[in-house]
């Protein structure tokens, strides 16, 4: 069965937390840099970038996957591709990256 939707800050920080996902940042390297990001992200694909589509379809389609961007624009076009490309496990972060940190978490910032 497939599992592909939203989740607020701490649903989605206990999926984290298991382990069995793999985190993908959808932001530009310069809003990486100046905000931080997620600890244990995998990836950041620059979705403003032409190859973000054959990046995403590179991924194994039978991992699951937690996706996140700035202002959760971008990941729900990424959240529908994915469903609509045969992805089974797929969760994106409810609003922005900012509602992360007003839930207590923090980002990091190299």
């Amino acid at each position: 069965m497939a599992e592909i939707g939203r989740l607020f800050p701490k649903d989605f920080d206990s999926k984290l937390k298991t382990w069995e996902y793999i985190l993908i940042d959808f932001r530009t390297i310069e809003e990486k840099e100046y905000y931080g990001y997620i600890e244990w992200t995998h990836f950041l694909f620059d979705v403003y970038r032409p190859e973000v589509v054959s990046q995403i379809a590179s991924l194994d389609k039978s991992k699951k996957y937690l996706i996140y961007c700035f202002h959760w624009n971008r990941t729900q076009s990424v959240l529908a591709y994915m469903s609509e490309n045969n992805f089974t496990h797929v969760y994106d972060l409810v609003w922005w990256i900012e509602y992360w940190e007003n839930y207590w978490y923090k980002l990091k910032k190299d």
